[in-house]
């Protein structure tokens, strides 16, 4: 398997030379915020500079390298001076054990303690306000690393204090050259370039059998919606979400559902022809459907499902809106 730091020569040539410079001129900070669109690996580049604090057999650019008993345990996160936070999961408790064991001696041999929140952007205010007072007294054993989705949503006290890594957006035309070029399907290339802005996840994903699975899911999906409305609830409810058997997977189906009806808004407006599902696409765009009442129900979805929200019953709900019903189970 391709380490990340060639992939990260390759695709952010910029931010693999940031970091060189950092790690061998000794300049590392206190705290680093990864900046990049939906799909960019900001967590494998947050996971990275982990390992380049603590890598017990650096390269010759002075970065980590991935393959040492340090980096393995910050890549399973078995690291004991490193904890690891998604921004959801980030309560005020959370905080205070945080602060609690950061207060202790650092017990690797690296003498350092990195902690990590992903998607910072999801954490309550509450909890950012607690970390925020932590964030400001830094010292010299204590690295901060946060990734985020949204620059703008993330608290200016907090950003004015990590150096900020911008991420290199691919452009549709990279992403999906880089899926034909491990001989995927064109039409999944188009797909998943609309989904996700990470290139290497993109061409390890698109053949493989979860990608498979999830787009026939999704393309049975929208056969009911157009065919039979009233069977689609019990088909996604009884034989669908069933087999999808990961949270990941879930996220998926709903970003392919919410692709396939912007591509029908769009073919309905412009009559621009979608390059994936065509036929799907186009009985849609003629359905006479409120599409935009369906995304705004997946977007409602997702964000229920970040609040931590019980999975089966947004999922009952949204299925019953797509059919075209409404939140008491009503046709209308």
């Amino acid at each position: 398997m391709q380490q990340f730091k060639e992939y990260l020569k390759a695709t952010q040539p910029i931010v693999y030379q940031t970091l060189i410079n950092a790690f061998s001129k000794k300049k590392t900070t206190h705290a680093y915020l990864i900046n990049g669109t939906v799909g960019a690996p900001v967590l494998g580049i947050a996971e990275f500079i982990a390992q380049s604090l603590i890598c017990e057999n650096k390269s010759s650019d002075h970065l980590a390298c991935e393959s040492c008993d340090a980096c393995q345990k910050i890549k399973n996160q078995k690291y004991i001076d490193y904890i690891f936070y998604k921004g959801e999961d980030l309560k005020r408790d959370s905080v205070d054990h945080l602060q609690k064991e950061f207060n202790k001696s650092a017990v690797e041999k690296a003498n350092v303690k990195i902690y990590v929140i992903h998607l910072i952007e999801k954490a309550p205010i509450s909890s950012l306000n607690k970390l925020l007072k932590f964030l400001e007294e830094p010292t010299s054993d204590i690295v901060a690393i946060f990734t985020t989705y949204s620059l703008m949503s993330v608290l200016p006290t907090i950003v004015s204090r990590c150096q900020l890594i911008n991420l290199k957006q691919f452009s549709q035309k990279e992403l999906i050259q880089g899926m034909l070029d491990v001989n995927a399907d064109l039409e999944d290339a188009h797909l998943l370039a609309l989904i996700s802005n990470d290139l290497n996840k993109n061409v390890e994903f698109v053949l493989s059998d979860d990608f498979k699975k999830v787009k026939a899911i999704t393309k049975n999906c929208l056969n009911y919606l157009i065919t039979n409305p009233d069977y689609l609830i019990f088909y996604m409810l009884n034989q669908g979400v069933p087999q999808l058997d990961a949270m990941n997977q879930i996220e998926l189906f709903l970003d392919m559902l919410q692709a396939c009806f912007f591509a029908a808004i769009y073919y309905h407006v412009g009559n621009n022809e979608s390059l994936f599902f065509k036929e799907e696409i186009q009985q849609l765009a003629d359905a006479h459907m409120d599409l935009y009442d369906k995304i705004m129900a997946i977007m409602t979805a997702k964000q229920e499902m970040i609040s931590n929200a019980n999975k089966n019953l947004v999922l009952d709900k949204l299925f019953i809106l797509i059919a075209g019903g409404d939140i008491c189970g009503k046709r209308k």
